[in-house]
């Protein structure tokens, strides 16, 4: 049985449960934001895949949400190095409207071509242009535990939480971890 409660609390890479949800992304087919590439078990052109904060750090901490929120995996999912790079520390309305101008050495790419990428991430794009990052919070929230369902083919609980120990360690803690890359 899996707690819907417990996306809340997966916020590091040590994580089994945690490693499970993005291995369920990749296997459903989530795409680089970037480059449209699926993550395999292979090589994903020479860089190293991790996960990463969809909104990121710099902008949540400036739009003052706590660090257990956008910590979380709801806010997390796989993205190859160079991308997360390129996507900075930018609010996700300006990170993608650069995206779709391209750059220097980054072709310019559709819009209608990055909201496929980020659906295949199980985020709505309309509320990652806007900066929603509540809309987006409570959207993928539940769209992560409908996929975690029909992983596990059962319903995910709902109920109180319970006073289980969580035994994820904060992101600074594993940051003095090696990184895991997508096996």
């Amino acid at each position: 049985m899996f707690r819907a409660d417990r996306l809340l609390t997966m916020r590091t890479r040590l994580s089994a449960a945690y490693k499970g949800v993005n291995a369920l992304l990749m296997k459903e087919g989530a795409k680089d934001f970037i480059s449209g590439q699926d993550f395999d078990q292979t090589v994903f052109f020479g860089e190293s895949v991790d996960i990463h904060h969809i909104f990121p750090r710099d902008w949540c901490i400036k739009a003052h949400i706590p660090a257990d929120v956008y910590d979380s995996i709801i806010n997390k999912t796989p993205l190859s190095s160079r991308t997360n790079r390129i996507l900075g520390g930018l609010a996700p309305s300006i990170y993608l409207a650069r995206l779709e101008r391209g750059a220097e050495g980054s072709p310019p790419i559709p819009a209608d071509t990055i909201d496929a990428y980020l659906r295949s991430h199980l985020i709505n794009p309309a509320l990652l242009r806007n900066d929603d990052f509540e809309g987006f919070f409570r959207a993928r929230q539940v769209a992560l535990l409908k996929l975690i369902e029909g992983a596990t083919g059962h319903s995910t609980y709902v109920g109180q939480e319970t006073d289980e120990p969580e035994i994820d360690l904060p992101d600074e803690a594993a940051d003095d971890m090696p990184a895991v890359a997508a096996e």
